[in-house]
C-alpha cells in the first residue's frame, strides 16, 4: 500500500468509534498481519529481554509497556521463570486468537508445557501473565520498588518525548534498586515496512511540519535517533549500562539515499544509519 494512503487511512480511522477493532478486522481479512510468524530473526531479537533477565534477575518481576499483540515477551518470560509479568498497553491490542497463535509456535520450539487460554484471566493463572489493557505505563499503580526488570521491545519509537520521559520516571519509581531496564527501539519508517516504493528512512527528507501531515496519533513515529535516546536516558537519571547500536548493510545504503531535511542534518552519519538500538539501562546512584 501506497505510504500516503496508508497515512491518510489511519487520520480518517483514529476518528471513527472502535477502530481498535476495525483495524484487527483488516488485518484478519484484508492485510493478512493479524497471526504473526515467529522467525527465526524476530524470536532470537525479542529474546535479548529473556537472555538479560536468566541473566539479571531469575526468578523475578517483570513488567512490560506496550505489549502488543500476541505476548510473545511475557510468554517466554513466564517460560523462563519469571514470577509475575505485568503487561500495559494504553489500548487491548492482544486477542485470545493471536496469543494462542503465539502459545502454538512457541510450544514448536521451546520444552516444557504450553497450554492455550480460553480467556484472559487464564494468563494470570497458566502464565503468571497479568494483561493490564487499557493501561497507562505513566501511572501504573504499582508498589515503589517492585519491579525487578522493566523492558519494551518497539515502543519507544511511538512515543512522544515528553511521554517517553514521564514513562521513564514512573519506571524508576516501580524498579527496584538493583532492577534494570531493557528496550529494544527500531528506527527506521515503518510506513516502509508496507511500501516498498520508499527506503527505510523515507522520513529524513520532511521537516516537521511537513511530517505531522502524515503522522496520525494511532501511527505515531516520534523518528527520535539513537543518539537523542542515550541523552533521555541520562537526562532521566539512568545509567546505561550495555548499549548495541545496529546498522546492517541495508540501513547504510538507505540512509545515503534520501535527502535530508535540515531536522537531520546535525546527525552523525552513524546515527543516521542505525536501524535498531539495544539498551540495558539502572538508575544511578544516589
Amino acid at each position: 500500500m501506497d505510504w500516503r494512503m496508508k497515512s491518510r487511512f489511519f487520520s480518517v480511522f483514529e476518528h471513527f468509534p472502535f477502530a481498535s477493532q476495525g483495524h484487527k478486522l483488516l488485518q484478519k481479512y484484508a492485510t493478512g498481519r493479524y497471526f504473526e510468524l515467529l522467525d527465526d530473526e524476530t524470536f532470537e531479537a525479542y529474546n535479548f529481554h529473556v537472555e538479560q533477565f536468566a541473566v539479571r534477575s531469575t526468578n523475578g518481576i517483570a513488567m512490560e509497556f506496550g505489549s502488543g499483540r500476541n505476548l510473545l515477551v511475557p510468554l517466554l518470560l513466564s517460560h523462563s521463570g519469571a514470577r509475575v509479568v505485568y503487561c500495559y498497553d494504553l489500548t487491548r491490542h492482544a486477542t485470545l486468537g493471536q496469543i494462542n497463535n503465539m502459545i502454538r509456535q512457541l510450544a514448536e520450539r521451546l520444552d516444557g508445557t504450553w497450554p492455550t487460554v480460553s480467556d484472559f484471566s487464564e494468563l494470570a493463572t497458566k502464565y503468571r501473565i497479568q494483561y493490564v489493557a487499557p493501561g497507562d505505563a505513566r501511572k501504573t499503580h504499582l508498589p515503589t520498588g517492585s519491579i525487578d526488570m522493566i523492558y519494551s521491545t518497539s515502543t519507544l519509537e511511538h512515543i512522544p518525548e515528553a511521554s517517553i520521559c514521564e514513562i521513564l520516571e514512573e519506571c524508576s519509581r516501580i524498579l527496584k534498586p538493583d532492577g534494570f531496564m531493557s528496550f529494544i527501539i527500531d528506527y527506521h519508517d515503518h510506513y516502509a515496512t508496507s511500501d516498498s516504493s520508499i527506503g527505510m528512512f523515507n522520513f529524513y527528507q520532511f521537516s516537521e511540519t511537513e511530517w505531522k501531515k502524515h503522522n496520525p496519533n494511532n501511527h505515531y513515529q516520534n523518528r527520535l535517533r539513537h543518539c537523542d535516546y542515550s541523552r533521555i536516558f541520562e537526562r532521566c537519571g539512568l545509567t546505561i549500562q550495555m548499549v548495541d547500536a545496529i546498522s546492517p548493510d541495508w540501513a547504510k545504503r538507505d540512509a545515503t539515499l534520501v535527502s535530508l531535511d535540515s531536522t537531520f542534518a546535525n546527525y552523525e552519519l552513524s546515527d543516521l544509519q542505525t536501524a535498531n538500538g539495544f539498551f540495558i539501562l539502572t538508575k544511578n546512584s544516589c
